[in-house]
């Protein structure tokens, strides 16, 4: 979905940058600590330190191999996804701690993300930003109210499926379900509540049907729908040439296709699927997939 927005001409998108990757940056570090104190904080870094790494490499990479944090070296190669370089992010936090800014709390984090976003916007000459974000909700919506927020439902047991067989994911079935459970039910609240702007995709029509419902998510987004969209794979985007490590990336440089509906009906055992429905039995009954067995 990031990447079908992303091929809208008028929207930015930015992928997976997330706050909590920034809490190991702190304000520049007293002269004083004691050694107990500097071993508890020695994966952190200072946001001037950060710059200066920044600064003094090569690209992105060769940056992020000297970042002792491994969320922070996360965040920095993310970057990358959105287009950024590494003097471009450095600029970019440079500019936030001359603003007096700090990461301490979400609120900074976010505005930090938010200038990563703008960047990128104004990079590539487009009037819109968005990206990836996690499921605490609250926190972006007290920052940004009138922000959009669209949510991709997938049945959960091919969600399982993916995670249990791609990638470091948590391999405990019933963790997995409970994580679903939690970021669509608090989603659904969202599109419950008339002041926030929310919409629900469910990732089953949108590869079998993806015009049409690429069509309805740009009608929430107030947007005219762009064939182009649908030919995302076609396109200079930033995530093709700074991937970094990306999970879906073979995915994306494709069409889009329905060939993983239903993979957990040959992926999954009797096992982990009563596992999985011990926690999500009643949300995917909410939800409507129950009906497939």
């Amino acid at each position: 979905m990031v990447t079908i927005l992303d091929a809208h001409p008028e929207i930015a998108m930015s992928y997976e940058l997330y706050p909590d990757m920034l809490m190991s940056l702190v304000e520049y570090p007293g002269t004083g600590f004691k050694r107990l104190f500097y071993r508890m904080l020695r994966k952190r870094m200072s946001a001037g330190r950060l710059v200066s790494l920044l600064k003094g490499s090569k690209d992105m990479k060769s940056a992020s191999k000297r970042i002792p944090d491994k969320s922070l070296r996360t965040y920095v190669l993310r970057c990358q996804r959105g287009g950024l370089d590494n003097r471009e992010l450095a600029w970019l936090l440079l500019l936030h701690i001359n603003e007096g800014m700090a990461f301490s709390c979400v609120r900074e984090r976010l505005k930090f993300i938010e200038r990563c976003g703008l960047e990128k916007m104004k990079k590539t000459g487009k009037s819109h930003w968005g990206m990836k974000c996690t499921n605490q909700y609250d926190d972006y919506l007290a920052m940004w109210p009138n922000a959009y927020f669209i949510n991709i439902i997938r049945d959960g047991r091919d969600v399982l499926a993916s995670q249990m067989h791609t990638g470091s994911f948590d391999k405990d079935p019933t963790g997995i379900a409970r994580g679903w459970v939690s970021t669509h039910m608090k989603f659904r609240k969202l599109v419950d509540d008339p002041r926030v702007n929310a919409c629900e995709v469910y990732y089953e029509k949108l590869v079998s049907q993806p015009e049409e419902e690429v069509v309805k998510i740009c009608q929430f987004l107030n947007v005219p729908f762009e064939k182009e969209m649908l030919d995302y794979y076609h396109k200079d985007l930033t995530i093709y040439s700074g991937a970094a490590g990306h999970l879906s990336l073979k995915r994306i440089s494709k069409p889009i296709d329905n060939s993983m509906i239903g993979r957990w009906k040959k992926d999954l055992t009797g096992q982990q699927l009563d596992e999985f429905y011990s926690v999500a039995k009643e949300a995917m009954e909410a939800f409507g997939y129950m009906g497939e067995n």
